[in-house]
């Protein structure tokens, strides 16, 4: 069969890497095409387009970008339009995939979202666009799936792909010897964002309130794992500002560091949750310029506008706040040292958050969640035939 996988930014350049190997165990004469990134390519897609390297968060910040994402939307209708796949997995990137997956079911071709918008944020509308051209919603959080259920759209809740993926290779200590850590030392993971766009608004912030915690406690180390889409060369700027204060590390080496670790520092995002599974007590810091958030203030559902903002997916899962977080003009050097001192300094309060992180794994359903939206994929795609 012929699949289309579109996918925008890293993390859902991973998920759908994931799932196209899982396609292809099941399919060895499956034909994949999409737009994603470096990972689906090496998953074997042939890929027409890769935005992941210019991904980007924000209303202003995406309009910047408005000229490019046309152009995109533009060569993958016609692509679409001339190859006929049977079916099209939207992974995330809500903004532009509803526009294509508008497009692809004009063609009466079957759409699959897994990772779908948070319209149970932004309201009714975005819900209803997307129940009128998705045939099957794959939800991977539970809150998500029952809000998708009220538009007459088909969802399968199936857990959360994390569950799988996020396992240390090696034992904590081990670690924690392999980096020259002591025992009375503290790890701290900071972790500024997978966009240039989050590092350049949140990474100078941690910087300066981990650099005056750090002056009060010598026995704090700092580990910052680099994001393919960022680059060493581009932190150095930063980090050149501290020297010797903060230890840079492989991705590929996050989980073992999440493991290893005793706090994180965290921006919003996939790594939150990440942590959370790992049981790492974390404070999450976000920022977009104040236009975006402006905006979106305005389109916040109006049960939702008069509610505190919640950004952490541990928080979101919980319904509730279990992690603290620092966003918008809350995150500033002063609060964000604050917050931190507050943790090293409170043993009971750090286990209480493990114990309540260590939890949300069993609301994310059991492993093997990819082979459940595989299945899910290629029986959409079996029906078109």
């Amino acid at each position: 069969m012929k699949y289309f996988f579109s996918a925008g930014e890293y993390s859902g350049d991973m998920h759908a890497a994931t799932l196209i190997r899982e396609v292809r165990k099941k399919d060895s004469q499956a034909k994949i095409w999409g737009m994603g990134g470096p990972l689906m390519a090496e998953a074997g897609a042939d890929l027409l387009v890769d935005p992941t390297s210019d991904s980007t968060i924000g209303f202003w910040e995406i309009g910047k970008k408005f000229f490019s994402f046309k152009k995109y939307l533009s060569q993958l209708t016609r692509f679409l339009k001339e190859n006929r796949p049977d079916v099209m997995v939207w992974v995330d990137f809500g903004g532009f995939n509803l526009l294509l997956a508008e497009q692809a079911s004009a063609l009466s071709i079957p759409v699959v979202c897994i990772f779908p918008p948070s319209a149970w944020a932004y309201g009714k509308g975005r819900a209803i666009r997307l129940a009128n051209c998705v045939s099957h919603v794959v939800s991977v959080l539970p809150f998500e799936a029952d809000f998708y259920r009220e538009y007459a759209v088909k969802v399968t809740y199936v857990g959360h792909p994390l569950v799988d993926r996020v396992r240390p290779l090696i034992d904590r200590e081990l670690w924690r010897k392999s980096q020259g850590v002591t025992d009375e030392e503290k790890v701290i993971l900071l972790m500024p964002g997978s966009r240039s766009q989050e590092v350049r608004q949140i990474l100078p912030v941690m910087l300066e309130a981990v650099a005056q915690v750090a002056l009060e406690d010598k026995k704090l180390r700092f580990f910052l794992p680099v994001a393919p889409t960022i680059g060493r060369e581009r932190l150095r700027s930063y980090l050149s500002a501290y020297p010797g204060l903060v230890k840079t590390i492989s991705s590929e080496d996050v989980y073992n560091l999440m493991a290893a670790a005793d706090l994180g520092i965290v921006a919003s995002g996939t790594a939150t949750l990440e942590a959370a599974l790992l049981g790492l007590p974390i404070i999450v810091t976000y920022r977009i310029t104040k236009f975006s958030a402006f905006v979106f203030q305005i389109l916040r559902n109006k049960e939702q506008r008069n509610k505190p903002v919640m950004v952490a997916l541990p928080n979101l899962i919980q319904g509730r706040r279990v992690v603290p977080e620092l966003i918008q003009d809350e995150l500033t050097a002063e609060n964000l040292a604050s917050q931190f001192r507050s943790f090293l300094g409170q043993k009971e309060l750090v286990e209480e958050v493990r114990e309540e992180l260590l939890g949300i794994n069993e609301l994310l359903g059991p492993p093997g969640i990819m082979e459940r939206v595989a299945k899910i994929v290629m029986a959409e795609a079996a029906q078109k035939r």
